[in-house]
């Protein structure tokens, strides 16, 4: 190989050098033949049958089957389960485990005391009222929130009846799934 890629190189070079240089190119051609393999044929005696099967050996061979409609089926009844009787939740697991469905935004302001103020002048009926912290666009803010409502309904049916001074500061509906699944994910009850 390297002999060839030495005398090419030379010649090329001897071809830059001179003006005149001619060089005769010539290929091969190869052709290969292969020989093609004789497959047996089945030998078929004088009735048309290979050479060991008969209608005999056929029909030992065969099963037969019975149609669908002959079989029986059999169904199996599953066991009887015990009756389960589904109990309501005891105080104490209602106490572990507040229900989260949907509350009240008030207001957002920015210091705690003023958080205070608005929770005291919020209705004192059975309703929760929670303060939430967090930071939006390197601000802090507190919201105070009012109720816990099973439905976005319920939410807004007692939002119309907030008093109107809270009604001014434009109040909305949230969703405390979406408050718990937020980066600030921490409600401090306040009554």
């Amino acid at each position: 190989m390297k002999r060839i890629a030495i005398v090419g190189l030379c010649a090329l070079l001897a071809a830059c050098a001179s003006e005149n240089y001619i060089t005769d190119v010539t290929t091969q051609s190869h052709t290969e033949e292969f020989a093609v393999a004789d497959i047996p044929k089945p030998i078929v005696s004088e009735r048309g049958n290979a050479d060991g099967v008969s209608e005999r050996n056929v029909q030992a061979q065969v099963i037969k089957m019975t149609p669908a409609e002959e079989q029986k089926i059999v169904k199996a009844t599953p066991p009887a389960k015990p009756k389960v009787t589904i109990a309501p939740p005891t105080e104490q697991q209602l106490a572990m485990n507040p229900r989260y469905g949907f509350t009240i935004q008030v207001v957002a302001v920015g210091a705690q005391t003023k958080v205070d103020q608005f929770a005291n002048q919020l209705p004192k009926d059975e309703q929760p009222i929670w303060e939430n912290y967090k930071v939006v666009n390197g601000t802090k803010w507190y919201t105070v929130l009012y109720g816990d409502y099973a439905t976005r309904q319920e939410a807004l049916n007692a939002l119309q009846r907030l008093p109107e001074e809270f009604r001014d500061l434009k109040p909305f509906v949230k969703s405390i799934d979406s408050i718990k699944n937020s980066d600030f994910p921490t409600l401090n009850k306040l009554n």
